[in-house]
């Protein structure tokens, strides 16, 4: 059976005090591994669209969707060094993020 593709889902909270273009700076880094690491097949990034509806969380500053052929390349991605000094870089402005990985 042929394994399902992996949408990996990341919703970043900034700090109230994070620099005016920490934003695009993450974006860009954010497009740039997805150049540099053939285990990304897809990623999308940007902010809330801001339409409201009762469901609709808008509380994120930045939204994340990357899509891997499966499990294994999600795993590499995750391992990689890049993505690894990615998170070093940027994390000191979140304050949290929530992570949905799904099969599709």
């Amino acid at each position: 059976m042929k394994q399902s593709m992996i949408l990996h889902s990341v919703y970043f909270y900034f700090t109230e005090d994070a620099p005016d273009d920490i934003f695009e700076k993450q974006r860009e880094r954010i497009f740039d591994l997805n150049n540099k690491l053939p285990v990304v097949q897809l990623t999308f990034a940007g902010p809330p669209a801001g339409i409201e509806r009762d469901v609709v969380d808008n509380s994120y500053g930045m939204s994340l969707h990357m899509l891997f052929q499966d499990e294994a390349d999600l795993e590499a991605y995750q391992k990689h060094e890049l993505h690894q000094q990615f998170i070093s870089d940027f994390k000191q402005y979140w304050t949290g993020i929530k992570v949905f990985d799904s099969s599709v």
